[in-house]
């Protein structure tokens, strides 16, 4: 059994080249371009109309006369609508893309048969948990990213960059981070379980859908338990919208607990498995 400082040094060698594996390979560069170009179409599309349309006082007044003065309305709370338009879109789109990037955690090594080689150095604990911050670091890569290029966006329409700003990406990407932490660590448990991932990412979908239509037959019954539902993987997705600032941070708690929940159970089942 491995001590934690060697657990902790594998993690930091995984992590790392899933990393390398971003910025260094032909597949990597491919994935960064893939990015590039749809978030193009979104920033030129979706975000700067929207920003746009945001801004506008007769836009925002009609809104408050519809939705009244608290919920959604703190979207026009953030510095820029350009901020306001991205943390939107990436609260609600990023968690499914998440689904599909993260599902090749483990399942090309076993298929291929090098996770026997590798647990013959490694601890299983510490492969699950070095390609899960892989992971995290790669989704953290792509999402400064493309915070930088919204960021360009709002300076070229402000006419520069303020503090606030900044401020605001820095919390926008904290809370994205947060959100797609169990996303990931979901994943983690079906790709140690499939030798695809395509199947994971299949597996995933159906748990998912199977569960929550399970879970609203069963409340439709029983009404006084809905709070269940707010322990699915992004259920506080909805509530973040409405908020803004570092006030996010009061939903951080839940994301951390499913992911810790989530990582014991891909270690459990990649531990089961015959390599």
């Amino acid at each position: 059994m491995a001590n934690p400082l060697s657990n902790i040094q594998q993690c930091r060698l995984y992590a790392g080249f899933e990393l390398q594996r971003l910025w260094l390979t032909r597949r990597g560069l491919m994935t960064l371009a893939a990015t590039a170009v749809i978030w193009f179409f979104l920033l030129r599309y979706a975000i700067a109309p929207a920003s746009d349309l945001i801004s506008a006082d007769g836009f925002q007044q009609f809104f408050r006369d519809v939705f009244g003065s608290g919920g959604l309305t703190q979207l026009f709370a953030w510095p820029a609508p350009e901020l306001a338009v991205y943390w939107v879109l990436s609260l609600l789109i990023l968690p499914t893309f998440c689904l599909f990037f993260t599902a090749n955690q483990l399942c090309s090594d076993l298929e291929r048969g090098t996770l026997r080689f590798l647990a013959l150095r490694s601890s299983r604990a510490g492969i699950v948990l070095g390609r899960f911050c892989g992971q995290m670091l790669v989704q953290g890569s792509l999402i400064l990213l493309t915070l930088a290029a919204t960021l360009s966006l709002a300076a070229w329409r402000e006419g520069g960059i303020s503090l606030a700003m900044l401020t605001a990406a820095i919390v926008i990407a904290v809370n994205l981070l947060l959100v797609l932490l169990p996303f990931t660590a979901l994943m983690s448990c079906f790709s140690a379980m499939v030798r695809s991932a395509r199947l994971a990412v299949s597996l995933a979908i159906v748990s998912l859908g199977l569960v929550f239509a399970l879970l609203s037959w069963f409340i439709f019954y029983f009404p006084d338990y809905l709070f269940v539902m707010g322990y699915l993987p992004g259920t506080q997705v909805l509530q973040l919208i409405q908020l803004q600032g570092w006030i996010t941070l009061q939903h951080a708690l839940l994301p951390l607990a499913q992911t810790a929940v989530l990582l014991t159970a891909a270690t459990l089942l990649l531990k089961r498995r015959m390599l």
